[in-house]
């Protein structure tokens, strides 16, 4: 992704935003780890302009970037909770380093760990 400041461009790899993403999730009490992907209808909709690694995809659109996440929580939680924190979390850190804009971010719950 672009960034254009007064001085110039700064590119921010993909996989910049994928480790902040990570690191942030792990923050959230409740989630236990990143699963291995998407759903396969869901994978249908990314194109070339999409990076994975295992759990986070990002969709890079013209002025912001789309956040996919596949979590497995813990059993117990509450759910709706613990994935609006993902969210926040998530947008708020990404935001925060890199001045890219977080159009998006959804979070698929793969599993429960008991």
């Amino acid at each position: 992704m672009e960034v254009v400041s007064g001085q110039g461009k700064i590119r921010i790899s993909n996989d910049v935003i994928m480790l902040i993403a990570k690191k942030s999730v792990e923050e959230v009490d409740g989630v236990v780890s990143f699963s291995g992907g998407l759903p396969v209808g869901i994978t249908e909709f990314f194109s070339k302009n999409t990076a994975t690694k295992k759990g986070v995809k990002i969709k890079n659109e013209e002025t912001q970037v789309v956040i996919n996440l596949s979590v497995v929580v813990k059993y117990g939680v509450i759910i709706p909770e613990v994935i609006k924190a993902v969210q926040g979390k998530v947008k708020k850190s990404i935001e925060a380093m890199t001045d890219i804009e977080v159009g998006k971010v959804n979070v698929f719950v793969q599993d429960i760990q008991l």
